[in-house]
């Protein structure tokens, strides 16, 4: 594991590469010498994320889609599923969509790796395979799936993470699943920018828990990046790797953190105050349950799902041990804001240079206005005009006292 660097270049395949983990990733396998194809509806731009554009393969379009799966997977050794829908608020209480694109869309992912011999397949799950509606602590991957869900979602990633690993105790393919809980990064839009909106916008005034202390972990863009290239090098064995056909927490390690005080240093941040009080669990449950069937029948966003509500609220802490013992993985700068904070703190100052830039070309235009309307600029306009009516009148007559003048200085 420690020779990641030092492999020969290979063509890999992101589905679902258009987003923050899925270019993270890029940027990471580009380092160590691999092309790069990637498959996505939409690629956002994230300027903090140093892909080589140049040389990565893009393929605009849907993992439902046979002919562009099959396009993006041709040719590849391994291939990185990212893509899924749902994964919060309204979209991931949409029982159809998440349905057809994480359980139909993860079917054709498979029958396309099997046609095309791309015998890698590495499958990004959730913790809420297992997590549910009770608290955990320090659960490993021997914890049996959950039988009732409290979203479409979750049950969605729970059938197509058992359909990948099958896949890889049946021999047909090489596959894992690591299991991720709240990706953040600099950048990053699901969690991290959905947390500081609500902190900016006085969403968070208050804390809410089950139980003191709530503790819980994160996944870094980072440390998932890492593990996903370390279990690939892994699945590398063959059938007989023991990665094959294993699901993997894959959280940041060291100790567990408070479930929304790790979020605290963004408060000071974005300048905004720190909660100053609590609101009981299940009442904000209640409220979560209530936005659900507002949503269900008007389509009105929720701002927090029942789910979303446990995650905050209850412990749910996670072991790594497995993913360290069978594929190396060794997360770095574990819960660790620190590159998430620069990176609001020089988004902060280039907005204030833009603003200063704005008022300095506001000021501008003012002035101009302005002076376009004194009586100076007039005077001036005037007296300049009528400069250039003498002259240009008065031109015939200086052009044949120059003209006389030249001849004499020639005579001379």
């Amino acid at each position: 594991m420690s020779e990641m660097t030092k492999t020969e270049s290979m063509k890999m395949c992101i589905l679902g590469g258009g987003g923050y983990l899925g270019q993270c990733l890029a940027r990471d396998l580009q380092a160590e010498g691999h092309s790069i194809v990637m498959l996505d509806l939409n690629f956002a731009i994230f300027t903090n994320i140093n892909v080589n554009w140049k040389n990565v393969k893009i393929i605009k379009g849907s993992i439902l889609d046979r002919t562009k799966l099959e396009e993006a997977l041709n040719g590849c050794v391994a291939c990185f599923h990212l893509a899924a829908y749902g994964m919060s608020g309204g979209a991931s209480l949409n029982e159809k969509m998440t349905n057809l694109v994480n359980i139909g869309g993860t079917n054709l992912v498979i029958e396309a790796c099997i046609k095309a011999k791309c015998r890698r397949l590495l499958y990004t799950s959730t913790v809420a395979v297992t997590f549910g509606n009770e608290e955990v602590f320090n659960q490993d991957e021997t914890a049996p799936y959950l039988t009732e869900f409290l979203t479409p979602y979750a049950k969605s990633k729970c059938i197509a993470e058992q359909k990948v690993l099958q896949e890889g105790k049946n021999g047909t393919l090489e596959t894992c699943a690591l299991r991720l809980r709240g990706i953040y990064g600099p950048g990053e839009i699901r969690s991290t920018q959905k947390t500081v909106d609500m902190i900016t916008k006085g969403f968070i005034r208050a804390t809410f828990s089950k139980s003191e202390p709530c503790l819980s972990q994160y996944s870094s863009a980072e440390n998932t990046s890492l593990a996903l290239r370390k279990a690939e090098i892994s699945l590398r064995i063959g059938h007989e790797s023991p990665t094959n056909g294993n699901a993997y927490n894959i959280l940041d390690g060291g100790e567990a953190v408070s479930n929304i005080g790790f979020w605290f240093p963004l408060f000071s941040c974005v300048e905004a105050p720190l909660p100053t009080f609590k609101i009981p669990y299940y009442f904000v449950y209640f409220i979560a349950f209530i936005s659900e069937w507002l949503y269900f029948l008007f389509k009105l966003e929720p701002l927090l799902t029942r789910f979303e509500v446990n995650l905050l609220a209850l412990t749910n802490t996670y072991s790594i041990e497995k993913a360290k013992a069978d594929f190396g993985y060794d997360p770095k700068n574990n819960h660790c804001l620190k590159a998430t904070i620069q990176y609001y703190e020089n988004a902060k100052t280039t907005t204030t240079t833009m603003t200063l830039k704005k008022q300095a070309l506001k000021t501008t235009r003012k002035w101009k206005k302005e002076f376009l309307l004194s009586e100076q600029f007039w005077s001036k306009l005037i007296t300049l005009l009528a400069f250039t009516l003498i002259t240009s009148f008065m031109y015939p007559f200086l052009s044949d006292a120059l003209f006389v003048v030249e001849r004499n200085l020639t005579m001379i």
